[in-house]
């Protein structure tokens, strides 16, 4: 899988490992996608909501979590493939 650096745009702190999945998931997402405005772009959310998400203070919807499931999925196949 490629190496995930700081985004541009700060994301919310790590979950911690005790945290939901669905938490864990989002911020991966945030990391992978360059920031928490870009996540919120991407998934047609509020940053506000993600922040709640993220850190587990409420769950997402389930379709945004699958969204986000699909975006790390999609990353990490292209993650796989060489450059020619």
């Amino acid at each position: 899988m490629r190496e995930v650096r700081p985004a541009v745009q700060a994301c919310p702190s790590a979950p911690p490992a005790y945290a939901s999945v669905q938490a864990r998931t989002l911020h991966r997402a945030c990391l992978v996608v360059g920031g928490l405005n870009a996540l919120a772009a991407r998934l047609e959310s509020s940053e506000s909501d993600l922040q709640r998400w993220i850190s587990d203070e409420e769950m997402p919807p389930e379709s945004l979590f699958l969204r986000c499931v699909e975006l790390l999925l999609l990353y990490a196949s292209d993650a796989g493939r060489r450059p020619t």
